[in-house]
């Protein structure tokens, strides 16, 4: 897990670069939806918009000469194009940061953004530990958490986790970030397991047999894991994503997040019971009832096995080696 969550810092970073750079390319070009949103908002200096508005009346010029032919292309386009300054487009990405602060620091994340955040972090953590699982050791494994859907929900709940406790931390010393952030890592994973362990009998993960495990579910590398990831997520992904989520502005997008809500409650409750009806199958408890009896044909030990591959139910994990 922890090469997983290693390599899920590191997308965020590049999610983070990608999108720093490609506002640097459309600042110099004064062009794009975050520029337009700092002009309407007042937030470009007078000097940056008549020198943005020259380049945006250049581009337009030679976009419709181009596009009706006009003779005046063949000049138009031999001519160097007009560009901000790097100073001007410091100064843009300046202006970006201070709004994207003003709105930090006057909301805070709610239903909507947890919403996203659970299903884009599960999806993507799933993804990425099953293409880890094939690079590392060449098994292509099924690594879900729920019964439908592409979902792996430990790491949903870890990013909403992150998000919900470190959102008033996001200017602590990063030292405070990190130990906190280790903290509740180490504690969601000891949780999960033991949950896991008492509920249903089943194991997903083992650390026994690290030299550094500390309980059979936590070991002070994945500790030392969370504590980066949570630093990474607090101070450079997370200002960003919540930024980016904004709020809700139309009624679709309500109604598609509650629906998606919805359709997430159903699959972990259909998750919980599968495996109640898995561990008193184990222990010869037939079924008392057509509930039971539709589990016990639909989701019986066989689909268990094929749909949770990480999982063993009854058993314990070998220990690492």
């Amino acid at each position: 897990m922890l090469n997983v969550l290693l390599i899920l810092a590191f997308f965020g970073l590049v999610y983070v670069a990608v999108q720093h750079l490609a506002r640097t390319l459309g600042y110099r070009s004064a062009r794009g939806r975050s520029f337009r949103k700092l002009v309407h908002r007042g937030k470009v200096p007078a000097d940056l918009t008549e020198a943005a508005d020259e380049v945006i009346i250049d581009r337009q010029r030679r976009r419709s000469a181009r596009k009706h032919h006009d003779p005046a292309y063949a000049s138009l386009k031999t001519q160097p194009k007009p560009r901000l300054s790097t100073e001007q487009v410091q100064a843009l990405r300046e202006a970006r940061a201070s709004v994207r602060e003003d709105y930090l620091e006057h909301m805070r994340p709610g239903f909507y953004h947890y919403v996203i955040i659970f299903i884009v972090a599960s999806v993507a953590g799933l993804i990425l530990e099953m293409v880890w699982m094939f690079v590392s050791s060449g098994r292509t494994e099924l690594r879900v958490g729920l019964v439908w859907g592409p979902f792996s929900p430990l790491y949903g709940f870890g990013a909403c986790l992150l998000t919900m406790v470190l959102w008033n931390f996001r200017t602590a010393p990063r030292g405070q970030v990190f130990v906190l952030s280790a903290l509740l890592g180490g504690g969601l994973e000891q949780t999960t397991g033991m949950l896991m362990e008492n509920l249903f009998h089943a194991q997903s993960w083992t650390y026994l047999g690290l030299p550094d495990a500390i309980t059979q579910w936590i070991a002070w590398r994945f500790i030392f894991a969370w504590g980066v990831i949570g630093l990474v997520w607090c101070r450079v992904v997370m200002p960003e994503v919540i930024y980016r989520i904004g709020e809700p502005t139309t009624r679709a997008q309500v109604v598609i997040v509650t629906v998606m809500t919805v359709l997430l409650i159903v699959d972990m409750l259909a998750t919980v019971f599968c495996f109640y009806r898995k561990a008193q199958r184990d222990a010869g408890i037939p079924p008392s009832n057509p509930v039971d009896a539709y589990v016990d044909a639909r989701f019986n030990d066989e689909f268990i096995a094929n749909r949770f591959q990480n999982l063993v139910v009854g058993q314990d994990l070998e220990p690492n080696k």
